[in-house]
């Protein structure tokens, strides 16, 4: 079928910046980038080993964003088709996620988050993160925000019983930690009784509370705890950021709980 007028325009202009794109990157062949044309592996997976290698050495500040396809482009001297195909690449692996209007930035690894007998958020990061954070949001039902170096790694809604826990959100807003407020009201030790592990699209307040949108499924734990009696003090739904936490199963793994 012959094309129309219209459609050998496009085409036309499509290779020309196509032959425009080589020729920009073949008059750069000397680049003191750290790309080299001509060794046999593709320019676009060069920049995107290099710009691999500086993520693992974090070399992208504290916020972690890297610069924008322009001025990557410029500093590899190619054109910004080859950038965004090496972004393709890295983001492919999972080093890079895209926030629209923003840019891009770096990736946090996933951090394992064990489930077993005894399951405590501060216990299970303590050893992977510098500063953890537990903040109550509602007091009439137990919200909460867990964050690890300042990022939100889940949110939850816990219920306890009245009767034997009053004012259990203000005690737990004072001590910062669940297992802390527990031990208040005489429970100094507890263990998981049962978690269902599922996956679902957050709602709007769940994807706001962790940062980010609601086209990205989040993990999620409907939990119960017991006291040493096997007696039920808490039920619990957990959303986690799916791309932010891996969650691992160790039924027989028992974390013990640190004094706070």
């Amino acid at each position: 079928m012959a094309m129309t007028s219209t459609e050998k325009a496009a085409e036309n202009e499509s290779n020309a910046d196509s032959a425009a794109d080589s020729a920009t990157d073949l008059a750069t062949a000397a680049s003191p980038s750290g790309v080299e044309r001509g060794a046999g592996v593709a320019v676009w997976l060069q920049i995107e080993q290099i710009l691999a290698a500086e993520i693992a050495g974090q070399g992208f500040g504290d916020d972690g964003r890297l610069p924008s396809e322009a001025e990557l482009a410029k500093r590899f001297s190619v054109n910004r088709h080859t950038i965004r195909r090496a972004m393709l690449g890295l983001a492919a692996r999972g080093f890079v996620s895209v926030e629209q209007g923003r840019g891009t930035f770096v990736q946090p690894a996933a951090i394992d988050y064990s489930i077993g007998r005894r399951t405590r958020f501060t216990e299970n990061l303590r050893d992977t993160t510098t500063e953890i954070t537990h903040e109550v949001l509602v007091a009439c039902k137990i919200n909460t925000v867990h964050s690890a170096d300042g990022v939100p790694l889940s949110c939850a809604r816990s219920w306890f019983a009245a009767a034997r826990f009053p004012d259990m959100p203000e005690v737990l807003r004072r001590l910062g930690s669940t297992t802390a407020a527990l031990a208040e009201f005489g429970v100094n030790d507890y263990t998981r009784q049962s978690s269902r592990i599922g996956s679902v699209l957050p709602d709007a307040e769940t994807a706001r509370r962790l940062g980010i949108n609601r086209q990205q499924p989040t993990l999620v734990v409907e939990n119960i705890d017991a006291d040493l009696d096997g007696v039920p003090i808490k039920y619990g739904i957990t959303h986690f950021s799916g791309d932010r936490v891996q969650l691992l199963v160790e039924p027989d793994k028992d974390v013990a709980a640190r004094k706070p």
